[in-house]
């Protein structure tokens, strides 16, 4: 698979399991969905254009670079869904957390650390 594939592919995936995450966590009008497919439409693309961009310049991407890029990912989404729905701030905090916990584990068990 090339490179734009896999990042599609990864995008796909992202928004399917934190979909899949947001709607057991009670997120389930058409707005939740269309808002939590928005955020990952956003995010997504510029953490692993970032794990790119890192990669070219020769720098290795260990999990602790992950986790840190990782915890920016959970901080922004969390603002933006702050945002679009207001209040309920602590809830959204463990939503942006678990959905972003289950596609950084799906991505590993499907794509593998390389």
């Amino acid at each position: 698979m090339d490179w734009i594939g896999r990042y599609l592919l990864a995008l796909f995936l992202t928004i399917a399991l934190e979909e899949g995450v947001a709607f057991l966590l009670g997120l389930r009008t058409r707005r939740h969905i269309l808002a939590v497919a928005a955020v990952n439409t956003l995010t997504n693309p510029v953490l692993n254009y970032s794990l790119l961009v890192l990669g070219f310049l020769g720098m290795d991407v260990s999990y602790g670079g992950i986790v840190l890029l990782e915890i920016l990912v959970v901080a922004v989404e969390w603002l933006l869904l702050v945002y679009l729905f207001g209040g309920l701030r602590g809830r959204l905090l463990l939503v942006s957390l678990l959905m972003n916990a289950a596609s950084f584990i799906g991505g590993l068990l499907i794509f593998g650390w390389s």
